[in-house]
């Protein structure tokens, strides 16, 4: 695992856990990174695949996960569930990574398989199409001149396909409104059913959220950060491989950390999924990762 020069991994690939007896399961494959860590959508989407291997016919509806370590991206993890509850109209479970024996997050999830009730949900913003803006964003733009004299372009997750709707950023600044709307897809077409596909949404759910917050700050565009907690509500099963719509705004930052909000819509406008993230900023530079040995101390 982790080899360079090794063939990319695909989601699918990601999601082949390993059954290895007693609720416990180990990954088989991993996403390079070029920190060496672990890419947080990865181990949200493995431990919920895991927790879907002990759920007989409900859906997941909502997740809530703390990370606590970082994940060394090149060694396996082992996904721990605990059957917490099943229950006649709700089932649920907790689950916990696990790398070298110790926590590098835990979650818990719960699943539910609908029934009647009162409906209502939120509009999608009017945007321009995925094929009708460019796939390169002036602020990401401005990271990879900043850490890459070179002119090469950082690669960045090879499994999220995105398009950045561009935003009037001094007028956003002048607001003091922190938001970000971008078009994604998983490079992916084998997500053939729900269990499948809401793994591949909880994947994407990581991307870029957390980041958000930045574009009120330029200084901190070198600041390193990293996710504290995730939390999502899936409300529509859609499939991760179509273009979906994630709007992403913060609404505070202070004390080192900051909170992001997000909604994902589909390319039909229908909300499909609510998520809610906070992070952690490194006083440190983007540039200054750790060693590989450090991540799992």
């Amino acid at each position: 695992m982790g080899n360079k020069g090794a063939p990319t991994p695909s989601l699918l690939d990601l999601l082949d856990l390993q059954d290895v007896g007693s609720d416990y399961f180990r990954s088989r494959h991993t996403e390079p990174n070029l920190s060496g860590a672990l890419f947080g959508g990865q181990v949200l989407a493995q431990a919920l695949r895991a927790c879907l291997f002990t759920v007989a016919d409900r859906p997941v509806h909502s997740l809530h996960g703390y990370f606590i370590r970082p994940g060394a991206e090149a060694e396996p993890v082992v996904y721990q569930v605990e059957r917490t509850r099943d229950g006649r109209n709700f089932t649920t479970r907790r689950v916990i990574a696990l790398q070298n024996r110790k926590a590098i997050f835990h979650m818990e999830a719960s699943f539910h398989d609908g029934g009647e009730g009162i409906s209502h949900s939120r509009a999608a913003p009017v945007v321009p199409g995925p094929d009708d803006v460019s796939a390169e964003d002036p602020f990401e733009r401005a990271m990879h001149d900043e850490f890459e004299p070179n002119g090469e372009v950082l690669k960045l997750l090879p499994l999220v396909e995105r398009r950045m709707i561009p935003l009037d950023v001094g007028r956003r600044e002048a607001e003091g409104e922190a938001r970000r709307l971008l078009w994604m897809r998983a490079r992916e077409q084998g997500l053939s059913d729900d269990a499948l596909r809401a793994c591949g949404l909880a994947y994407l759910s990581d991307f870029w959220l957390g980041g958000v917050a930045k574009i009120l700050h330029p200084d901190a565009v070198r600041q390193k950060l990293t996710s504290v907690d995730h939390a999502m509500w899936f409300h529509q099963s859609t499939d991760p491989s179509q273009w979906l719509l994630y709007d992403m705004e913060s609404d505070w930052a202070g004390s080192a950390r900051s909170l992001a909000r997000g909604r994902i819509f589909d390319r039909a406008g229908q909300l499909v999924a609510s998520v809610a993230q906070e992070v952690y900023l490194f006083p440190g530079q983007m540039h200054e990762v750790p060693r590989r040995g450090d991540l799992i101390a």
